[in-house]
């Protein structure tokens, strides 16, 4: 393939990664009015599982035996808590709200490599935090007493999200990112499977677009979505690749504006800008 064909293709799997994650946040809040958060949780994983325990035996995945308990740990908040607070977070929240409050990970993983790994942080850096987390604030303003509790379940999600990354920069030192995260989705399943009973005994009486719902986030959410993403930082730079990771939240406003028919607010505008001018700024900031 020529060099411009591999350019193409890039864009149009990074294109489709987007849309795949932004769209997951509709379909969570679609999914989660039939399902429980735990339930949801396990069949989304029940289904991205089977794909990646294939893609593991085929392309002979391994990991040490001592990096057992650190990536059942990385699971652990990767996986269980982030996607179990998520799911809650969206039956108070709508979906735009809650991918905007996912979207400032990259400012609480600043703020935890500098604490716990020491890297340095600039002046620009600090002033993207705040503008971001004024915009959280912006977008926080209850509605109602549940909205915040939304807001604030969505929050623990983000900086699970943040722990799993900072904690994950060494074990991704010996294995590369394809490796780790399958054993990582996996191993993050588990204390999911102590809802499996309850989850299939729902799964008989699920509607067609709420089976549906599960699948697309297990199938093109979670397993392809992740597949896209290594596939663009091997042919890509992560810094710059990283930059269109911020419409994620576009596709999720327009599709839950389109698709569930969520009000787009004066707030919800005003607190999503904010929180993309402050990532802006953090990822262009220089140490």
């Amino acid at each position: 393939m020529s060099r411009e064909g591999s350019d193409r293709t890039k864009w149009i799997v990074l294109t489709f990664t987007i849309i795949f994650w932004g769209l997951a946040f509709t379909a969570i809040k679609h999914a989660v009015q039939k399902l429980s958060p735990f339930e949801l949780a396990f069949l989304r994983f029940l289904v991205a599982d089977l794909l990646f325990i294939l893609t593991v035996f085929l392309k002979g995945y391994r990991i040490r035996r001592k990096d057992i308990p650190t990536v059942f740990v990385l699971g652990f908040f990767g996986v269980t808590v982030y996607h179990v607070c998520l799911n809650a977070g969206e039956m108070y929240i709508p979906s735009g709200i809650a991918s905007l409050i996912i979207s400032t990970a990259p400012v609480f993983v600043l703020v935890l490599s500098a604490v716990f790994l020491k890297e340095g942080i600039t002046y620009r850096k600090v002033a993207g935090i705040a503008i971001a987390l004024v915009g959280v604030y912006v977008l926080s303003r209850p509605d109602s007493a549940g909205h915040l509790v939304g807001v604030l379940l969505v929050l623990i999600s983000t900086i699970s999200a943040a722990i799993y990354t900072v904690l994950g920069k060494s074990t991704l030192k010996r294995y590369s990112s394809g490796v780790l995260t399958s054993y990582v989705m996996l191993f993050g399943s588990v204390p999911l499977a102590i809802f499996a009973p309850s989850s299939f005994e729902k799964l008989l009486e699920l509607d067609a677009v709420t089976i549906l719902s599960v699948v697309f986030l297990g199938v093109f959410s979670t397993y392809l979505a992740y597949q896209g993403w290594y596939y663009v930082l091997k042919r890509e730079e992560a810094s710059r690749a990283s930059v269109f990771l911020n419409a994620i939240p576009v596709v999720s406003i327009v599709a839950g504006s389109l698709l569930l028919s969520e009000p787009v607010t004066l707030s919800t505008l005003a607190g999503g800008t904010m929180i993309l001018a402050g990532i802006l700024m953090v990822l262009r900031a220089k140490s």
